[in-house]
């Protein structure tokens, strides 16, 4: 009889793949809280539990950004992705306006490329300075800066124009608008700078949530908050799970997956909320 000698770092934890599963579960739990409860009370475990799952898909979209054979086609893919999904939730949100008035604003995919474009902004600027293009370095600083400030033209063309900031917001990745806001971007940059020492993304993670949490309580204390905090940070223990392996080669599923099931769930709650 022949075995198969697999190597340690292969067998121990989880690979890619089981752990995006893991995280499409948890998002989806979150998901049926979000668009169930605009027809009825739903248990709030169910939320704090979604928490988990933005921090994991986070952390391999830097992966893909570390791995990938073409940072380019990543960021375009990214980007496109969020810009059909931001038309898609105009489209939901008024053929199918959910019972009590919320609407659908999921946009993970734009958040993702903030990160990608940042990530790769502040690696071209680190290599010019290095090589002494000093101006360049510069200009890619700047340019960083700029996407940051985006929020405050988008937010002067509110007063305008409704219509325009809805377009601006839609096309301009901005990681003031983007879902999750600058705290899940800064979250990606930190996970791709700790991504060689698990320890290092351990310390990273806890020391940066505590210090978000540790700035909310200064202006008012919420357990709702803490709780949040608290559920984001048990991303943890399954990110330290992951083994280096890709795993199965299933890619386009979460690219499918994350739109479906939103627009699924959307519709089922608007069309049960006209016979409720």
């Amino acid at each position: 009889m022949q075995y198969t000698v697999v190597p340690l770092e292969r067998r121990n934890g989880l690979d890619g793949f089981q752990l995006k599963l893991i995280a499409l579960i948890i998002m989806t739990i979150d998901h049926i809280y979000y668009f169930g409860s605009s027809l009825t009370d739903m248990p709030e475990i169910m939320t704090l539990i979604g928490r988990i799952a933005a921090p994991i898909f986070v952390f391999f979209v830097t992966e893909g950004f570390a791995h990938t054979h073409s940072r380019g086609r990543y960021l375009l893919r990214l980007y496109v992705c969020g810009v059909l999904m931001q038309f898609g939730n105009l489209l939901v949100n008024r053929f199918f306006p959910l019972p009590d008035g919320a609407i659908v604003i999921n946009g993970i995919f734009t958040t993702m490329a903030v990160i990608v474009i940042y990530l790769w902004w502040f690696e071209n600027m680190r290599k010019a300075w290095r090589e002494h293009r000093r101006g360049c370095a510069v200009l890619y600083a700047l340019a960083m800066a700029a996407l940051f400030l985006t929020f405050l033209p988008i937010s002067m063309l509110a007063q305008v124009s409704p219509l325009a900031t809805r377009a601006a917001i839609i096309f301009v990745p901005s990681p003031i608008f983007c879902e999750g806001s600058v705290l899940i971007v800064l979250i990606g940059i930190g996970f791709y700078y700790c991504r060689n020492s698990k320890r290092a993304i351990a310390i990273f993670y806890t020391v940066f949530l505590c210090a978000v949490l540790a700035l909310q309580c200064l202006f008012s204390f919420d357990w709702t908050v803490v709780l949040s905090v608290f559920f984001m940070w048990l991303a943890l223990p399954f990110i330290l799970l992951y083994n280096g392996e890709r795993g199965r080669g299933m890619k386009y599923l979460f690219y499918i997956y994350y739109p479906a099931h939103v627009y699924i769930l959307a519709i089922a709650a608007s069309l049960l909320g006209r016979v409720w």
